[in-house]
């Protein structure tokens, strides 16, 4: 959509444009504020500012929509990038995801652990007396703590999802069993503020209060009339059997990595009381903490080489990699810095075109000012502090104008794509460390700027711009 483009440049434009209508009546304010300062230069530079405001319009302009696309730009850059790591890391749980299975006491040919939680499949129901007649199905599996003897693993996390039916009221609906180790999930798993109301610290002391404690979203909780302390059922089908598992609810989280709003509902739960509740342990995934710079293939064949059965592994790192590498991103983000850079580049020439020209304009009128007595320092320090105040005021105001429209218009940018295209939503990141980036190249102009104008006036024939003064 262009507009999304075009919208955020006139926004600042017309901001700026405000701003220009303003800017007489700031300086005027500053200038009779000042008037009890001694020293003339600050006195003088406010009075020309506010007095021929009109001189100013066009740098003053320049540097407000300079600073202003400049950081709407970085931030939506900054912006893109994080949610892109936002979505990955959500989608995978954590540095690495690994989809593990075990010792399994099933007969060879049999459904295996892949009809976890969705019930018997298509085919395979059995009848009362042939379930009746199954054994029921046993897994072994090594602990969790052999991960941690792979070098380049942090840190290691069981997370077991399940398909069930909850039962609220008089009535049931689907809903993802999501089972986690509350201690190791701190360490290893992915989590934003802005998924709960509160640290996933709380969240986990919540869990770790009962071991039948649940976490829902809001949404479950408005749509069937629930509060924190109320009980629910949830019904688990594994191969022919089903599992009822008590859960009380003791906290609300709306987003849980690996699990999406839009597929459904979905209540977090301590695993261990699950594996309980199910008559034992059942397939599940773990997430690691990986070491930056970790070979994840090297992990997962050490891990192999241990005994651990992995059937597909989910790099979070190489993903975020992945994509970044995409020609389209790629274009997209380098148009934003070659157009950055040449509007700085032009806005920084433009100044210094103007602060040369501007003096050759009032070379009759800085003649006069030094002819009845200021100094070089002086009228150096008038115009220095002239040109600080403009280069300020535009500075100032184009990054206050950059932040509100990154604010009001980022979020509208996030892809829609895909079946979980909003999941997590953006959080607009502001590119303070590019705009400081900004903020010293506009230094260092306002440097060249006042060191030429001191060169300017070492070298002005006082004579010359007198006589010329008498002439008009």
């Amino acid at each position: 959509n262009r507009l999304l483009g075009l919208v955020p440049t006139l926004f600042v434009f017309a901001l700026a444009l405000i701003f220009i209508r303003l800017f007489p009546l700031l300086m005027e304010g500053l200038s009779r504020l000042a008037r009890h300062i001694p020293e003339p230069a600050p006195v003088l530079a406010l009075r020309q500012l506010a007095r021929s405001s009109r001189q100013y319009t066009g740098p003053l302009l320049l540097i407000t929509l300079t600073l202003g696309l400049a950081c709407f730009t970085a931030s939506m850059a900054k912006t893109l990038d994080q949610g892109l790591v936002d979505q990955t890391y959500y989608e995978v749980g954590a540095d690495v995801r690994l989809v593990e299975t075990g010792e399994s006491s099933e007969p060879p040919g049999a459904s295996g652990f892949m009809g976890m939680g969705m019930g018997p499949q298509p085919g395979q129901a059995a009848t009362g007396e042939e379930a009746q007649e199954e054994e029921p199905v046993y897994w072994l599996f090594l602990p969790v703590s052999e991960h941690l003897k792979v070098d380049g693993v942090l840190g290691a996390a069981r997370l077991g999802t399940f398909r069930s039916s909850v039962r609220l009221g008089q009535g049931e609906v689907s809903a993802t069993l999501v089972g986690i180790d509350r201690v190791d999930y701190q360490q290893v798993g992915f989590f934003r503020r802005d998924f709960a109301r509160g640290s996933l610290g709380a969240l986990m002391n919540r869990l770790a209060a009962d071991d039948s404690a649940a976490l829902v979203p809001t949404s479950l909780l408005a749509a069937h009339g629930l509060a924190i302390g109320d009980m629910i059922n949830a019904r688990v089908s594994l191969y022919t059997e089903s599992y009822e598992v008590p859960l009380t609810i003791v906290g609300v989280c709306d987003l849980f990595p690996t699990v999406y709003p839009e597929d459904g509902p979905f209540v977090i739960a301590n695993l261990d009381y699950v594996f309980e509740r199910l008559g034992g342990e059942y397939p599940y995934d773990v997430l690691l903490r990986t070491a930056p710079g970790s070979d994840t293939r090297k992990i997962v064949s050490s891990l192999e080489d241990l005994g651990l059965r992995i059937l597909n592994t989910y790099d979070a790192r190489e993903m975020i990699n992945e994509e970044r590498q995409r020609p389209e991103r790629q274009g997209i983000l380098g148009l934003l810095s070659v157009g950055f850079l040449a509007s700085a580049l032009l806005t920084v020439l433009g100044f210094l075109l103007y602060s040369f020209l501007s003096f050759r304009r009032r070379f009759i009128e800085l003649g006069i000012l030094r002819a009845i007595g200021l100094s070089v320092a002086q009228m150096a320090g008038f115009l220095g502090f002239e040109q600080f105040a403009l280069i300020m005021s535009g500075v100032a105001a184009g990054t206050g104008f950059g932040v509100w429209a990154s604010r009001l218009f980022i979020p509208f940018l996030q892809v829609q794509g895909g079946p979980h295209p909003q999941t997590p939503a953006f959080i607009v990141q502001i590119a303070w460390g590019d705009i400081l980036k900004v903020y010293a190249i506009f230094g260092a102009m306002l440097l060249c700027a006042v060191a030429g104008l001191a060169w300017l006036l070492v070298h002005m024939r006082i004579a010359q711009a007198v006589k010329l003064g008498e002439a008009i």
